[in-house]
């Protein structure tokens, strides 16, 4: 009554609202009756609020926070509160095209008819930083809006009025379109979206959503707080055991899959990470990368083949998705320049058909699922930095398979990320989770199977000084396995039937890599006879694969 005026009566309680709404509507037949509704974290006093308004034939008004109109007062201010009152209550804008004349809009400017466009939309559209895709702000999220699509849809709008077009003229507005609609802007990296409103990680508020939060993503669950006691045993057993088999039981492995779940769920692709889960068929790789799209969501989640990513052409249908999920790549070679740009957050050109190429950020997370791990040829470290390998060891019998088990954990999904939530609730935590698993035993095993070189460079060590062996090359004979490195690299690829030797070039650049990897410091010296280095073979290295002292080969 303070701030708008208007006759006011309260329900002392949720339990009598329904009634005083019908009698409301029974004292007051001719006017409009506004709820004016608390707005619950759990959804009770919207529900409530909603069948007394089908009720009595009123309307609701929520707040612009969680509580009631009073909390929003306190927080606001009286006119900012008033203003949110009027405008929770204001009909939805009629469209300009359905009350305009053919004449009327034939006559427009071009700028004119993409402002009535913009206005039937009720100004809910935005542009990308590059003034390319354009996004509409539906249910708390921003969505690309497919050219195509649009395009057909504008098209529609000037048959509506039988006004004529062409697909020149339809362009033409669409591109002065994006001239004049606000430019979108990067969502908050402390915002997780969930369906009933953003939750701030830095503070651990949550708030109604709004276009000014500019979010592209949101979970498909609603976030409520947790219930005292809550775990994962108990709350989400389903989702408890698949974790717990797939981190064989290692408390230190279930975080970091957890981590890597966050990751997923906060969409930090800002981390320069992506994430490769391997291992035996029947291991859970495929749950994982289920999970993995509950927590995105699944209209942001999209499957797609490494070369995908290396392809300019191919990377358009990779925009507006915050999850690339990449099954079944362990045949594929390459140096993985696209995957490297992606993760590392350079701008990339996609080259759509039809259109003109432009270049554009692809935020989204990575997560490739193979039974084998996949090969890289690059040697600079560029793919090594970003890197997260996560094996799944156990291959689950199929008797005890559970057809069911999606289900089970799609039930459970907000136990999931209320867990996640709270175990996380400082990001950098998951982060350095992912980061030491970068050069666990477990991810230098799996990175030794599948590439040769690095797993020689596992049967090298470092001394104090630059007294080891030397660097050596091909033309030096007899060969000498002991004293030059080259030598032993070259007999431990002809010991194993390996065929793709790396030059000496390519070898000398990508060794201080691969040992810092294995945390090992390279030193080098230049002597008369050559590069001596602080490095010398490991013992096991005799009895592995190098050639015994009879060999003629071998001084």
């Amino acid at each position: 009554h303070h701030l708008t005026g208007e006759t006011v009566m309260v329900a002392l309680s949720s339990v009598n609202l329904l009634s005083l709404a019908s009698l409301a509507r029974q004292k007051h037949p001719a006017c409009q009756i506004v709820l004016a509704a608390d707005r619950d974290l759990s959804g009770d006093g919207q529900k409530k609020a909603a069948a007394a308004a089908d009720a009595c034939e009123g309307v609701v008004a929520l707040p612009p926070v969680f509580g009631d109109w009073n909390d929003a007062f306190t927080q606001y201010g009286g006119e900012a509160t008033r203003k949110a009152i009027y405008d929770a209550i204001r009909p939805p804008a009629e469209s300009p095209f359905d009350t305009m004349s053919e004449a009327e809009f034939s006559a427009m400017s071009t700028s004119e008819k993409a402002m009535r466009i913009y206005e039937h939309y009720g100004e809910a559209l935005a542009v990308d930083a590059n003034g390319q895709l354009l996004s509409r702000y539906e249910n708390g999220v921003w969505k690309v809006l497919p050219p195509q699509d649009f395009a057909r849809d504008v098209a529609g709008l000037f048959q509506r009025l039988r006004a004529p077009f062409s697909s020149g003229k339809v362009a033409s507005v669409v591109d002065t379109l994006k001239l004049i609609i606000p430019q979108q802007e990067a969502p908050s990296r402390r915002l997780i979206g969930f369906r009933n409103g953003v939750l701030d990680t830095q503070n651990g508020t949550f708030h109604p959503h709004s276009p000014s939060h500019w979010m592209r993503t949101l979970c498909d669950v609603d976030f409520t707080p947790p219930v005292d006691g809550e775990t994962l045993e108990t709350h989400a057993p389903a989702f408890w055991r698949w974790l717990d088999r797939a981190a064989g039981g290692r408390a230190e492995k279930r975080d970091v899959i957890l981590a890597a779940l966050f990751m997923v769920l906060a969409n930090r692709y800002d981390w320069q990470l992506f994430l490769e889960v391997t291992g035996p068929g029947g291991s859970g790789k495929s749950i994982m990368a289920e999970i993995a799209t509950l927590l995105a969501g699944e209209d942001n989640a999209t499957s797609a083949t490494i070369e995908t990513l290396e392809s300019p052409r191919e990377r358009a249908a990779l925009t507006g998705f915050s999850l690339i999920r990449l099954p079944d790549q362990e045949k594929w070679s390459g140096d993985g320049a696209g995957l490297k740009a992606i993760t590392g957050g350079d701008a990339v050109s996609v080259d759509p058909k039809y259109r003109d190429a432009y270049s554009t950020h692809i935020p989204a997370v990575i997560l490739a699922v193979n039974n084998n791990p996949m090969r890289f040829t690059d040697r600079s470290g560029g793919v090594s930095r970003r890197r997260v390998i996560i094996h799944f060891p156990e291959q689950i019998a199929p008797q005890e398979r559970d057809p069911q088990l999606k289900d089970k954990i799609t039930r459970e999904l907000a136990v999931i990320v209320r867990h996640l939530m709270q175990k996380f609730s400082d990001p950098m935590l998951a982060r350095s989770l992912l980061q030491s698993q970068q050069n666990s035993d477990e991810a230098l095993n799996i990175k030794r199977d599948a590439d040769p070189t690095f797993d020689f460079i596992g049967y090298l060590e470092t001394l104090p000084q630059t007294s080891g062996m030397y660097m050596g090359n091909a033309s030096i004979i007899p060969r000498n396995y002991r004293k030059y490195l080259y030598h032993a690299y070259l007999a431990y690829m002809e010991a194993n039937g390996y065929r793709n030797v790396l030059s000496l070039k390519m070898f000398g650049l990508g060794l201080p890599v691969m040992l810092k990897e294995y945390g090992l410091n390279y030193e080098k010296r230049h002597t008369k006879q050559g590069i001596q280095t602080n490095l010398t073979l490991k013992e096991e290295s005799y009895g592995d694969w190098l050639p015994k002292c009879d060999d003629p080969a071998t001084t």
